[in-house]
């Protein structure tokens, strides 16, 4: 938060719009330093990124000082209460959900991606460089040419500062992210576009915590901590962007496209796939800013140039959207159902097969329906991003046309997970526009509640945020925290690691000198160790380029420990000792070839360390190897 709260109280932002704007522009502020930094060759840590905050808050001062306008913000004192209640009810909300589920803090979601992701951020720590364009080496040895590190600077910075272990920070900063940048993200983006009511502003910020598809999903499923840092950060750039597009304030928009401009770069570096879908929700304002202006321009020259320009940013839109994609053999991920149930998923407000949230659809069909009853250009808005997020959550889960989902869907990889999340950030906006409709009717219908409301304000305030709360808060948020449970509770059944292979993972520290490599079959869950306890392994992720020395190793340690390739192996690689976690199987199909770490028990080229339960670490003792 605070690198971008030094530039928004700069550029004279203050209140919400400082709080909403501050962690966008402080993650594109750590994403560029990691590229600058890693570009010079200076270490990575807190240093460059005070630096670049220090010129970029000089910056934004002269700009304030001598270019830029008095930039237009809200200062409705009357409003204070309603704004702490929109941003405190989904904080304590969803930072229960998170704090329960994760169990503990030194526990971490056992799935597929975490291994890179954990080990990623101690590879960052090891290096000392965050740059989007060096993590892929941590994989492949010839490097990705880009991969999307700003959750791992994040992370790392934090573990930097604090002196807390990779998980416990990764840990903190999910819950910062999930309970704090997400729902003020989403009631400056419902402020923005339909007003500053206390009912618009609370309703918002509950609805926040009441879809399980996003902040939960991305949190179990995967888990995408790139994709959840970029969506969570999106909705404060919608925001900024309907302060840019939208009719009149001509003279702000300048000052909105700078701020729209600074933030970009993070959600970028965050994950590709949340900069589509700032494009893809933005659609709706553009075409509004064109049908508005060229309707009310008599003159054929400009409306010319509108239409141009019009052109011109859809031509773009299609050629990044084709460019900004991972590898073809990555999109390879099947529709989850018909297209009626993709329909009815949406309209249900289940997405991904969650259980109905039934409040959350009632808010979306109340928020259309106002929409075609009283419309205005901001209600239309809100209804046209509703309908661009629910279109490509509807043709990636349901439709068979795959040419299709190729141009529209491919990069999310044709995944529904993904998009599920993009929807909920598209949606949320109509329905806090549903609730504050039912509730202004409500007012208009029923005399006793009116003036109850008159007399008691504040009373019924806290009364309707309670409520709303408790009917949002249903079966569909209890799976999603089962769900998140699930992945992280340390038990004898559990997805990867069990509680003796974790207890083993914890005391590598003290068990293994710093200079030497771990083996380890990684589909075992080994490869946890390097972000867990520090040390290196040989395969910090499943799927990574296998070295041939690495090959030599996992495939003839076992039987052929002592012979000249297997001793120059070791001695090139640095590997000294061997986790062998493979009592408890591997968690799902084993891709790879590791038999030559399968038979150590009674090996002669191996001694054994520590033991807990099944879990065994093993020390080379072959080839004359001292640690």
């Amino acid at each position: 938060m605070g690198p971008g709260l030094l530039i928004a109280y700069v550029l004279r932002l203050r209140g919400l719009w400082m709080l909403g704007v501050a962690p966008p522009v402080s993650v594109s502020l750590i994403a560029v330093a990691s590229v600058v930094s890693g570009w010079a060759g200076v270490p990575w840590g807190l240093a460059p990124v005070l630096v670049l905050t220090v010129i970029a808050g000089g910056a934004a001062f002269l700009w304030a000082r001598f270019v830029g306008r008095r930039t237009h913000y809200e200062r409705r004192t009357g409003r204070r209460l309603s704004t702490m209640l929109a941003v405190a009810i989904p904080a304590i909300v969803i930072g229960f959900v998170l704090a329960r589920s994760m169990v503990a803090p030194e526990y971490f979601a056992q799935r597929y991606d975490n291994f890179f992701h954990l080990n990623a951020i101690q590879y960052v720590l090891d290096t000392a460089n965050a740059s989007p364009l060096w993590v892929g080496t941590m994989t492949s040895p010839e490097g990705l040419p880009f991969y999307p590190s700003g959750w791992h600077a994040t992370v790392s910075l934090v573990t930097l500062v604090s002196g807390a272990p990779v998980v416990v920070a990764n840990n903190a900063v999910i819950l910062v992210v999930a309970a704090l940048v997400w729902p003020v993200g989403v009631v400056l983006l419902s402020r923005t576009i339909l007003g500053g009511s206390s009912i618009t502003m609370v309703s918002a910020g509950v609805l926040s915590a009441a879809s399980p598809a996003f902040p939960y999903l991305p949190l179990h499923y995967g888990v995408l901590y790139p994709l959840f840092l970029g969506l969570a950060c999106l909705p404060a750039a919608l925001a900024l962007s309907y302060r840019v597009f939208r009719p009149g304030m001509v003279r702000q928009r300048i000052n909105w496209g700078l701020l729209l401009t600074l933030v970009i770069p993070g959600i970028a570096v965050a994950h590709p796939g949340a900069f589509i879908g700032l494009l893809a929700a933005t659609l709706p304002m553009v075409v509004g800013a064109f049908v508005m202006r060229v309707t009310r321009t008599p003159d054929v020259g400009r409306r010319a140039a509108w239409i141009a320009g019009l052109s011109a940013y859809l031509v773009a839109g299609v050629g990044i959207l084709q460019l900004v994609r991972p590898p073809a053999d990555q999109i390879y991920w099947p529709v989850i159902g018909s297209l009626p149930h993709a329909i009815g998923d949406v309209v249900s407000a289940a997405v991904y097969q969650y259980p109905l949230a039934h409040v959350l659809a009632a808010t979306l069909i109340i928020g259309a329906y106002s929409v075609v009853r009283r419309p205005s250009y901001g209600r239309w808005l809100v209804l046209a991003m509703a309908v661009v997020g629910s279109v490509l959550y509807i043709i990636v889960a349901g439709s068979t046309i795959e040419a299709l989902r190729t141009w529209l869907t491919a990069p999310w990889y044709n995944n529904t997970p993904r998009l599920a999340s993009l929807w909920v950030v598209s949606v949320l906006p109509l329905g806090a526009l549903g609730v504050t409709s039912f509730v202004r009717w409500l007012l208009r219908t029923i005399t006793p509640v009116r003036r109850i409301v008159r007399r008691q304000p504040v009373v019924t305030l806290l009364i309707f945020a309670v409520a709303l709360t408790a009917t949002t808060q249903g079966s569909a948020i209890r799976q999603a925290a089962a769900d998140i449970e699930y992945t992280y509770k340390m038990r004898s059944d559990a997805p990867i690691v069990t509680p003796d292979e974790f207890a083993l993972l914890e005391s590598l520290g003290d068990l293994v000198p710093a200079s030497a490599v771990i083996a380890g079959d990684p589909w075992t869950g080994a490869s946890f160790a390097y972000g867990l306890s520090g040390r290196k392994v040989l395969m910090p992720h499943l799927l990574m380029d296998e070295s041939d020395a690495a090959r030599t190793i996992n495939t003839r340690l076992d039987s052929n420990g002592d012979s000249p390739a297997v001793c120059a192996a070791l001695r090139q690689t640095g590997v000294r000792y061997v986790l062998d976690f493979d009592q408890g199987g591997d968690f799902m199909e084993n891709e790879g070839d590791f038999s030559g770490l399968d038979g150590l028990t009674d090996s002669p080229y191996v001694e054994v360390v520590a033991e807990v339960g099944d879990a065994r670490l093993f020390r080379i003792v072959s080839c004359g190897l001292t640690t």
